[in-house]
This record gives C-alpha cells, structure tokens and sequence, in this order.
C-alpha cells in the first residue's frame, strides 16, 4: 500500500513537489510525461524488484505496439492471440498447478522469467493491457504516445490495487494544462488521502484481528455468534480498507493533476446485489462487464435463442463471476465466492424481470430498507468464502454443526 513506510511518504512527497513546480514552469507534454516517468520507476522501485518492473515493462512495449496496429488496421486474430498471451502470462503467474504443467521443455523458456515477477499489481496491470488492446481494436483509442501508455500502466497510484483507469482518460489528463483548476484538484487530492488515512491507519487496526480471524471472540461468545460477528466486521474493515486505499491513490493522483475514476460509491446501502457491484470496485465491475459479461452474453446468443434472454443472461453472470473469483484467487474458495454471487445475481434477475413488477408493495419504504439489509447480509454472508481456505471453511463448518 502507499505510504506504508516512511521511506515511500518522502518519496512520493519529494515526487509531488518536484512535479508541481515543473509543471507550473513549462507545458511540455514530454517534459511532464518523462517526469511522471522516472516518478513512477522510482516509486515502485520501493515495492517490487528491479527484474518485475523489467518484464512488466518490456512485455507492455510489446502490447503497445500490437495496439498501434490495431489502431490501424481489425486484425481479430493479431486481438486474441494478444489477449491470448497476457491472460497465459497470468495464468502461469498466479497458478501453482499450471506453473508446474509448464515447467518442462519449451515452456521453460516463458515461465522462468514470468516465474519472479512479482505478483504485486499484476492483475490490475493485464486489465489495463487487455483494455489498450480491446479499445484500440475498437478504434476508441486512435491516438497513443508511447511515454503516456508505460506511465498509463505504472502509474503508482493505482499500480497496486486501482482504481482500474482507461487510458483516453488518463492521457487527457496527462496531456491538457489546466493551471487554476489543477490546484483546486491538488488540495481535493489532501484531503482525499486525509480521508483514506483515517479509514486505513485509524480505524481498520482496532477491528483487523476480530474480522480476520473468529476465534479471537470464541472465549466471549458462542462459535454462531463470534463468526456472526467476526464476518459482520470483516464487512466494515474490507470496505473502510479498500476504499481506504483508493481514497489514497485517488488523493495521490489528484494531486499530480491526473482525475482518475471513483471506485466506490456507498456499497452497502444498495437495494440489490446487482446495484451493489455498481457501487462496489466501480472500475473492476465495469472491466468486468465490458470485456467479460457482454462477450460472453453475445457467445451464448449465438447458440441460444434469443428468446431464452433471460437463460442467456444468468448463465452469462455465472460465468462473469466465477472469473471474477479465479481473478481474485487461486484457491478453490474463491472460486465459491464468486459462484456465490454469480448466483445471487442470477437470482436477483429473475425477481426484478420476472416477479417484482407483480407486488405493489416493492415501492413502498419499508421494502426498500428491507432490501438494503437483505442485500447486505447476503455479500456479508458471501466474504466467508473470500477470506477463509477451503480447509477453513470445514473446519468452520464442523463447528457450527
């Protein structure tokens, strides 16, 4: 995380600075560009070894030049041979079986380097490549600086953990001069981490220990009650943490000039678990419905009738979702947590499409509280899957039957 160490708040500290009174003397793009550059390698060279920045580097110039021939021309296979190679990349990175499966012969020669990259940021940084490709097959991105796209995807603020930014918008914001309005951007940007501070290194310490681990409230209450309560405040400090986070990277950015996207938005006064996800990981959920949910919608229609829409649109939520939890994770367990909220969805469909507009009574304010709190303990319910083992969670099982 940003600023989890004193020799990271100097830097980035001396980093702002620096480029603010740059900014301010010249409007050069390069000049800027090049700054936020050697910002950005110096900066995450405090998180990850010099090799992980190499590849990742390396491997981007390669995708950056694919999109620029995309930009150009609808090559579908030069596309998915692209994508092809960074969900591998993935893949042998972030699981074990697979990395054994290819540790022999001509294989060897991928995996050894992929192997001691670390995992920090990755996944955050595929999506950014798969969407330069994606957009600029699409012919959304039809201009790119090179110097722009490498900053695009080692910008430290969000390298770690996002928010998840396009590229057009980051590259506007890297690229226009908006003295006045910059400023009023660069103390937002304090008091957004201000803001992210107290959620991360005020709050999140006193209740980590009880929502991370039961046990810790067994010798007070009974096991239904101490994992009741210990998934209750796993709820609070997931959301204080995370968003947290993004308040501090939002806030860092900000203070750099760059306006990157909300990542959340009140999650849990959402009255449906399909509003949740529109509030929760904003930028994650909407990569996940760009390039996984309507293509897999549109791979369905092409072998299910389209009357059968509402068949076409659970199955595509299970499978949208049980990607999401093999994004999150390798283990088995979330692979269930996904499911579960890939069913949740599924079910969420059909009572909105099918069986809500028959009850009067789902106007009215009563049911609205009550879906908030149906909604809530129904994701709260579903983090027993996200952060325990699939031996844990036999364990914990044992234990309440």
């Amino acid at each position: 995380m940003l600023f989890n160490s004193y020799t990271i708040f100097i830097y980035i500290l001396f980093f702002v600075l620096i480029y603010n009174v740059v900014k301010w003397i010249t409007t050069n793009i390069w000049v800027r560009n090049l700054l936020i550059f050697f910002g950005n390698i110096l900066i995450l060279l405090t998180l990850v070894k010099e090799h992980t920045l190499i590849v990742l580097s390396v491997f981007s110039v390669l995708i950056y030049f694919i999109g620029k021939i995309l930009q150009h021309k609808n090559s579908r296979i030069l596309l998915t041979s692209s994508i092809s190679i960074i969900l591998l990349l993935f893949v042998i990175r972030n699981y074990p079986y697979i990395q054994n499966q290819l540790s022999d012969g001509i294989f060897s020669f991928i995996n050894a380097p992929i192997l001691s990259v670390q995992k920090l940021g990755i996944s955050y940084i595929l999506f950014r490549l798969i969407h330069f490709l994606v957009e600029s097959y699409r012919k959304k991105i039809q201009r790119s600086n090179f110097i722009t796209f490498l900053n695009y995807i080692l910008f430290f603020p969000t390298f770690i953990a996002g928010p998840i930014d396009t590229y057009n918008n980051f590259a506007y914001w890297v690229g226009h001069e908006r003295k006045s309005y910059d400023w009023k951007l660069f103390f937002a940007g304090i008091s957004r981490i201000l803001i992210g501070a107290v959620k991360v290194v005020g709050i999140v310490p006193l209740i980590i220990v009880y929502a991370t681990d039961y046990t810790t409230l067994l010798p007070d209450f009974s096991a239904w009650w101490a994992i009741i309560l210990s998934l209750l405040l796993y709820s609070v400090y997931i959301y204080l943490d995370f968003s947290g986070y993004s308040d501090i990277s939002i806030g860092t950015a900000y203070m750099i000039g760059i306006k990157t996207p909300e990542n959340f938005n009140n999650p849990y006064i959402s009255q449906s678990l399909a509003e949740f996800w529109k509030r929760w990981h904003i930028t994650f959920s909407s990569f996940l419905k760009m390039y996984v949910f309507k293509p897999t919608i549109r791979v369905f229609s092409s072998f299910i009738n389209v009357k059968h829409r509402l068949l076409i649109t659970i199955l595509s939520y299970i499978v949208t979702f049980t990607i999401c939890g093999l994004w999150h994770g390798s283990s088995i367990n979330y692979v269930y947590w996904g499911l579960w909220h890939g069913v949740g969805l599924a079910i969420n469909k059909v009572w909105t499409s099918q069986l809500k507009p028959r009850f009067a009574f789902c106007n009215s304010t009563g049911y609205k509280i009550a879906s908030i709190i149906l909604t809530f303990i129904y994701v709260t319910i579903g983090f027993v899957f996200f952060q325990y083992s699939q031996n844990q969670l036999i364990e914990l099982f044992k234990l309440l039957s």
